[in-house]
């Protein structure tokens, strides 16, 4: 039986895309049932399957003029569920967010195609369309960690303000008890400096730990915006922009801390290996130049002729300055002295 030809319509589109997301989501359905033996792996699974389930229900929903030509789409997508499936049966965890980050890309451009913001890209033009999404994505992660850093500022000033206040009350207490001589009293405002000690100890702890926080996620993301802006995003450098943007961890920072120093210390390896790059490359570069900092008999006989012109040409304008300096009287006599002498 011959399978029915493939002709761009609005029912036709339709039923690919339908067919598309059912296929997506029964895959989501068994990710998110599966089981994974390292936590670690279970974070990549869950980034996954929200990235998936996001992209899917955005698809469902749209609608494009039916004159679009989909079929290549539709077979890429599904060949790609079949990688997935399998890599899944396979437990083989970075191979399957490297396939589904391809899926992404291409269930966002079936949208993006439907919704009219872009055309289907040709082979060529696929590469440069993949790399503007991930950059995209990517910047995306990059506006969400800069708000939860930007939440632990404001928190920290929040508390701040409340800190001062307390502190307030403690200076107007601390003048009333020495201005009282009620027992009484004295007691009921020792009670009440001490608990306004206690609230602002403890407020204090909160806010070392907001600022902590924040430190922690502005290095993260000071680094993570340095790969995105400045590198090309092939190949490693998306496995390490992504890798310090695990927004599972980073979100965690307050709750589980240990999480996100994960992140950091895998920054930190990075850049210690940039470090010792760069310190070879100076190593290199010093012994290529090494004989240029040798210097000649001519060049050296160069430098002395110049530094004997230079002394005579200091030694005339100072003698200069110092005529200049004489009154009238005193350079007539230092002539009329001269001419004596002559």
């Amino acid at each position: 039986m011959f399978k029915k030809k493939y002709v761009p319509s609005i029912k036709a589109n339709n039923q690919l895309r339908d067919k598309v997301v059912n296929e997506v989501k029964a895959f989501v359905y068994r990710l998110e049932h599966g089981k994974y033996e390292s936590g670690a792996d279970q974070e990549v699974i869950n980034r996954v399957i929200e990235d998936l389930k996001n992209d899917i229900d955005t698809l469902g929903n749209t609608v494009g003029t039916g004159e679009e030509n989909l079929e290549a789409l539709s077979e890429s997508i599904l060949s790609l569920l079949k990688d997935l499936k399998k890599s899944s049966e396979q437990d083989m965890v970075h191979r399957i967010q490297e396939v589904a980050d391809d899926l992404d890309f291409n269930v966002n451009l079936w949208k993006d195609v439907l919704d009219g913001s872009t055309v289907m890209p040709t082979e060529e033009e696929t590469k440069a369309a993949k790399l503007s999404y991930t950059r995209r994505k990517l910047n995306a992660r990059l506006s969400e960690l800069s708000e939860i850093r930007e939440s632990f500022t404001s928190n920290a000033r929040r508390i701040e303000k409340e800190i001062t206040g307390f502190e307030k009350d403690l200076a107007e207490m601390d003048a009333a008890i020495l201005n009282e001589d009620n027992e009484r009293k004295i007691n009921e405002l020792y009670k009440k400096i001490s608990a306004a000690k206690s609230k602002v100890d403890s407020l204090a702890v909160r806010k070392s730990n907001y600022s902590t926080c924040f430190n922690l996620l502005d290095m993260i993301y000071v680094n993570a915006a340095e790969i995105v802006q400045a590198s090309d995003l092939a190949g490693e450098e998306i496995g390490k922009a992504k890798a310090l943007l695990n927004m599972g961890k980073l979100k965690k920072v307050m709750s589980e801390p240990d999480k996100a120093m994960v992140v950091l210390k895998r920054m930190k390896k990075d850049i210690d290996e940039i470090y010792e790059k760069t310190r070879l490359m100076d190593e290199k570069i010093a012994e290529i130049t090494t004989e240029s900092t040798v210097v000649g008999g001519d060049a050296m006989a160069y430098k002395e002729e110049l530094m004997r012109k230079k002394r005579e040409k200091e030694m005339h304008e100072s003698n200069e300055r110092e005529l200049d300096a004489m009154t009238p009287a005193t350079a007539s006599n230092t002539n009329k002295n001269t001419e004596e002498n002559y």
